[in-house]
């Protein structure tokens, strides 16, 4: 596995060990402001491992086996804090994907100039009642 990748892959693991918030409603917000911090600090790092990815350097198969470890540590921890299943979408095959999905976004934006880590600081009360009332979701997925 490329060394940068495995790198990225183990900070997040260690970040989403390291929060050691009580409750779905804490996390959301602690992992929200480490997801700011973490890509603003970080972010050439992600650029090299992405380039790295779109010349071929990095297989398909690498990253998305890297990116479903991640995911799946996310899962386990938001499945332990939810055990009472106020957020169903937590407990769908796809809700830590989605998750991911939602706060990539902004990252992406942030790496594209649209938002500041500033902004998305500023904003993350906000976006953290989003993500909660997207989660309490009922159905499957």
């Amino acid at each position: 596995m490329d060394e940068l990748l495995k790198k990225l892959e183990d900070d997040y693991v260690k970040a989403v060990k390291n929060n050691e918030s009580k409750s779905i409603e804490e996390f959301i917000e602690q992992f929200l402001y480490d997801s700011w911090t973490y890509n603003e600090q970080n972010m050439q790092n992600i650029k090299i491992v992405l380039s790295r990815y779109t010349s071929g350097e990095i297989f398909q198969e690498t990253l998305s086996e890297s990116f479903n470890i991640m995911v799946d540590h996310l899962r386990v921890r938001l499945e332990q804090l939810d055990q009472e299943m106020h957020y169903p979408v937590l407990h769908s095959k796809h809700g830590a994907s989605l998750l991911v999905a939602f706060v990539d976004g902004l990252v992406l934006q942030y790496y594209i100039g649209t938002y500041s880590a500033d902004k998305l600081r500023e904003l993350t009360p906000y976006l953290k009642s989003i993500i909660l009332q997207g989660l309490k979701t009922e159905g499957d997925l």
